[in-house]
């Protein structure tokens, strides 16, 4: 192993010992802080346990096993799909957006590390980064979920003035600005579109 991949080995066990003490504080495991920060963070028709599964990198049935914990906790509850009744779509309770909100702490200690580095410093490292993570979303290694802007898809200000000025081209659906801002699975840059 060379020393680029061990870096990235000890900041992956970093980040991972980063959510540990977090979800630790709300006594939660690693995996529960993770699915309820997904629900907190993804488009609302997209917080499928099978989207979960591919976040958590695990096996559907270990996430619907999450999934149970959370909703016996009172944190998360499960919602049929207004759009297909066969799709039931996770939905943090008042509970879990508290206890969600509070694990967005973790990041804190990874931007002060960050802090440290010259703006340009910086710029290069996202850059990098950027590009190794595109090639292992490529390679099947790693769930990657984007907010619109940057989609293909995504048509800005399709009803200016209204609560859902946004429109997804993909679902056939118009986005408010807060839910335009949120993950999706199905994000597809503009320069990686195929027009299928």
């Amino acid at each position: 192993m060379d020393r680029l991949a061990m870096t990235f080995l000890r900041l992956g066990q970093a980040m991972r010992a980063l959510i540990a003490r977090e979800s630790h504080g709300e006594g939660l495991t690693p995996a529960q802080a993770q699915a309820l920060l997904f629900v907190r963070h993804t488009k609302s028709f997209a917080t499928t346990i099978g989207n979960l599964a591919l976040w958590l990198a695990s096996s559907h049935a270990s996430a619907v096993g999450v999934v149970d914990s959370l909703e016996r906790r009172g944190l998360l509850t499960r919602e049929v799909s207004d759009r297909d009744r066969r799709v039931t779509l996770l939905r943090l309770t008042p509970e879990g957006e508290r206890v969600a909100s509070a694990l967005a702490r973790w990041g804190d200690a990874l931007s002060e590390a960050l802090a440290e580095m010259t703006p340009e410093d910086r710029r290069v490292f996202e850059l990098g980064l950027g590009r190794v993570l595109w090639s292992l979303q490529e390679a099947g290694a790693l769930f990657v979920a984007e907010p619109c802007r940057g989609c293909a898809y995504f048509r800005e200000n399709a009803l200016p003035g209204s609560l859902h000025p946004h429109r997804c081209a993909l679902i056939d659906a118009y986005l408010s600005e807060e839910e335009s801002r949120k993950l999706c699975p199905d994000h597809t840059p503009v320069a990686n579109f195929s027009g299928k």
